[in-house]
């Protein structure tokens, strides 16, 4: 009874010391934190330790194995093939030497390469075709490389040497393949004692884990392979593993190994641990329980009901009122709490205003960075108004700045998606008149309303119910108008509403005239191409992806054929009207919105087509020239008649870098140019170079 009138009479802090020091709840806790942490981390380290012993196996075991067949192809080049290299490699000694190999040695495949491409002999298990257009042009780019390759889901091991004691008007190559098989992995499974798998594309090639039936788990998909390091369960047990490069510098970073380890034993004692804290535990929680049931009548009731009331201020209900009467602190943070959400639910409704004018003006300027294309942008804009104001369609009217008519652009919403683009005269209607004075006009009435006006528009005015028309304003003058039509649940617009759509509007006016500006640095200003700096930072980066992503990327060089004479016998008019006609018809065959056809400089043009083979661009270079040979200019001497000359050169197959690819692409322009002009080349039927 004395220790219950004593919590009762004491203030808030001198209730919470007597309430920390009844228990050891916190002690205890810091205690097993401690102890545990220190177990685990000792655990880990030795996991790690594990680990990495049996990465730095698995790759001392591989880089043995790469090596081992890289000097194996390398004796066989300088010391064996002497007397079949001096008869110039007859297939049947060829023959007879490889298999004579393939018996001494675990190897699977063997082949005699020409020219970096195809195999003039070979013997073993693997005969794909794809070793002509992949493997063989990488594997033979040096005198001596080595590297590993997934065929069918399967690791190989490719070695390659280049026969130089002879010397051949073709380079040629000895290239040994080797099949990794499973027994490698097994025996690093028993000097580490850990599961060892390679995998590539996140499935298993090659592995030793076993299912439950005992099958390897070749072809599984490798689960968290976005981790480099964390914890597994296979077959009910528990492992660390490891993701990581299976040779890095070496071979290609998509081939990647997982490997397993057994939990370590101080991780078993850990659990152990745990147990027995857990009944530490439990004792100071019947302590705790018995000392909080006492305090329960005089601090927890009050503090449930004021979490109780934040919790409904957290979720956005302003109109609480506290129970709570006390004189100690908890009753003095309940009044100043009544009294805060009073001054926040005041200011809640400008805040919130503001805040979505600014969110509103943020996404709008970070569109800048989303979209090169001005339709796209303001289709973002529009719909991104017609969203915030709750409507149900809009549309946005540039200004024409020769005729001064506001022309629609886009229009988006409703059940309606063509709108007759008839110009509007500047005054007329209500955009007419937002246009002219520069002013938002709210029209409630909608169709109704004396200023409303019917321009012949398709969609049909009586469903107009309210309007809200804002202007685009840029610097001191006004570019375009923005219109959003009828408010959700029989709404109407209000004063903040046209607030936001100006703001909008305003912003939408910046970013649209910046992007005009950027389409203007980058078009050249007669023929609308783009200009040489973009071509040579697109070109730059189509390699670089091409690269990556081992694909091709074509380039063909346009001449416009005896432009010097239209300059000299017709005058300069006549030699840009050749030019913006040659250049409109290049943009009328290209693929829209993938080739890049630029001005390369002069009557030079030139066109960048990603993902395209040579035999691909030629076709494409037929079909400009052919349609540039129907142009017809009329002129005081009768029709005029244009021809083109054009080369073509592909990546990787007649260049391997941005500038031996304008070369090689010039140079079979310049030989079409030879040829009678007129036609296409192909930069492979020119003098290639080494």
């Amino acid at each position: 009874m004395l220790f219950t009138n004593l919590i009762n009479n004491s203030k808030l802090k001198i209730k919470i010391i007597l309430l920390f020091s009844l228990i050891l709840i916190l002690p205890l806790t810091i205690l097993t934190i401690i102890s545990l942490n220190r177990t685990y981390a000792v655990a880990e380290t030795d996991i790690i330790k594990d680990l990495n012993h049996a990465t730095n196996l698995f790759r001392d075991s591989l880089e043995d194995k790469l090596d081992s067949l890289k000097l194996r192809a390398k004796t066989l080049v300088d010391f064996e093939i002497d007397s079949i290299a001096l008869q110039g490699f007859p297939e049947k000694e060829t023959f007879s030497l490889f298999e004579s190999e393939l018996v001494k040695t675990d190897l699977d495949y063997i082949a005699l390469i020409e020219d970096r491409s195809f195999a003039t002999v070979q013997i073993g298990k693997f005969t794909q075709n794809s070793l002509n257009n992949v493997i063989f042009p990488a594997i033979c780019q040096t005198s001596l490389g080595v590297n590993i390759y997934v065929i069918n889901d399967e690791p190989w091991i490719f070695a390659s040497a280049m026969i130089t004691k002879f010397k051949t008007i073709k380079p040629k190559h000895i290239v040994f393949a080797q099949k990794i098989k499973n027994d490698f992995l097994d025996k690093l499974k028993i000097l580490a004692e850990a599961d060892y798998s390679i995998y590539y594309i996140n499935r298993k090639i090659l592995t030793t884990q076993m299912d439950v039936y005992a099958r390897r788990r070749i072809g599984s998909v490798v689960e968290k392979p976005e981790l480099d390091y964390g914890k597994s369960e296979l077959n009910n047990k528990s492992f660390s593993f490891i993701h990581t490069s299976a040779l890095p510098n070496r071979i290609s970073n998509d081939i990647k190994i997982e490997i397993l380890v057994p939990n370590s034993s101080y991780q078993d004692l850990g659990n152990k641990m745990q147990l027995d804290f857990f009944l530490f535990g439990l004792l100071g929680l019947i302590l705790a329980i018995a000392t909080g049931t006492v305090l329960a009548m005089n601090i927890a009731q009050p503090i449930n009901e004021l979490a109780e009331n934040t919790t409904k201020v957290a979720n956005g209900d302003l109109n609480i009122k506290s129970k709570i009467k006390r004189n100690d602190e908890i009753g003095i943070l309940s009044n100043n709490f009544t009294e805060m959400i009073r001054n926040i639910k005041e200011e809640k409704e400008q805040k919130e205003l503001r805040m979505k004018e600014l969110n509103t003006l943020f996404e709008i300027s970070n569109a800048v960075n989303l979209f090169t294309n001005s339709e796209d942008l303001l289709k973002f804009v529009l719909s991104h108004a017609i969203d915030i104001l709750q409507a149900e369609r809009g549309s946005i009217m540039l200004l024409d700045d020769q005729t001064d008519e506001l022309i629609i652009k886009v229009a988006t919403g409703g059940r309606y998606r063509a709108i007759n683009s008839k110009p509007i005269k500047l005054g007329s209607g209500v955009c007419g008149k937002v246009a002219l004075e520069g002013e938002g006009i709210i029209s409630n009435e909608g169709f109704k309303d004396a200023r409303f006006q019917n321009f012949g528009s398709i969609m049909p005015v009586e469903d107009i119910n309210s309007l809200i028309c804002a202007p685009l304003k840029f610097k001191e003058g006004t570019i375009g108008v923005i219109n959003i039509v009828n408010k959700k649940d029989n709404q109407l617009f209000n004063q903040n509403d046209l607030s936001l759509l100006t703001l909008i509007g305003s912003q939408a006016a910046v970013t649209i005239e910046n992007n005009k500006l950027y389409e203007l640095s980058i078009t050249d200003g007669l023929t609308h191409l783009y200009v040489h700096r973009y071509f040579q930072a697109r070109l730059t980066e189509e390699l670089l992806r091409a690269r990556r992503y081992n694909l091709n990327v074509s380039l063909i060089m346009i001449d416009i054929d005896n432009f010097k004479k239209f300059n000299d016998q017709y005058g300069h008019q006549i030699g840009d009207v050749v030019l913006q006609q040659v250049a409109a018809t290049i943009k009328d065959t290209v693929r829209t919105s993938i080739d890049v056809p630029c001005r390369y400089g002069g009557e030079e043009m030139c066109i960048i087509l990603p993902e395209t083979k040579s035999e691909d661009a030629f076709l494409s270079a037929e079909r400009i020239r052919k349609n540039i040979s129907a142009i017809e200019l009329p002129h005081s001497s009768g029709k005029l008649h244009i021809t083109v000359s054009i080369g073509i050169a592909s990546y990787p197959l007649h260049a391997n870098n941005k500038e031996s690819l304008i070369k090689a692409s010039d140079s079979a322009m310049y030989s079409s140019k030879q040829a009678g002009k007129n036609c296409s080349t192909l930069a492979k039927e020119i003098k290639a170079e080494n």
